[in-house]
């Protein structure tokens, strides 16, 4: 948070009194429709999806990986069980805090008020992604912009996942990248 917007001491130990280190196997879940989200996860390291089912079909609806900050903001928010499933790609190691201490914050620091609404504005331009994402006509169009937004989980994520998040299918998004990828 310190590279966005300078803290000061004692937000920054706010902080770290405040928050805890949270290990997550790969495949595990932080959480499952129905169950009720209380917590912001800072992803330290590996990787998370939030995906939803539908008709036994999983739809991927985000995809973040290190450094960006996640929840369940609907679950959160308005104190109703989720509607996804929060799941580990990858180990990951994150760094967990309350909403009860987030808002604690805000009136003790009223520094964090600028950097939470700068993380805010910056959030909503990646909602505002993956809605243009889901609104693209072709999957090959699709997957372009996925490509040129998302580089580097481009070889990272599983085929299927990222599939899923564009929209198609594993076999549609294998036979895009073949014919996207330079012979040698």
């Amino acid at each position: 948070m310190r590279t966005i917007y300078p803290l000061g001491n004692k937000a920054e130990k706010y902080i770290l009194q405040n928050s805890f280190r949270r290990k997550i196997s790969r495949g595990k879940y932080l959480l499952k429709p129905g169950e009720f989200c209380s917590h912001y996860y800072y992803i330290h390291e590996g990787v998370l999806r939030a995906f939803i089912k539908e008709d036994n079909k999983e739809i991927t609806t985000w995809i973040n990986p290190e450094n960006e900050i996640t929840t369940s903001i609907r679950s959160m928010t308005r104190s109703e069980p989720s509607l996804e499933y929060i799941q580990a790609l990858e180990n990951s190691e994150l760094y967990v805090m309350s909403f009860e201490s987030l808002q604690k914050m805000y009136t003790l620091f009223p520094v964090m008020n600028i950097v939470i609404r700068m993380l805010l504005t910056e959030y909503y331009a990646a909602s505002e992604e993956r809605s243009y994402i889901c609104r693209l006509p072709s999957a090959e169009k699709r997957y372009d912009h996925f490509n040129a937004s998302r580089p580097e989980l481009v070889n990272r994520i599983p085929l299927k996942y990222i599939a899923s998040y564009l929209g198609m299918s594993e076999e549609t998004l294998s036979r895009l990248r073949s014919r996207k990828t330079p012979v040698k």
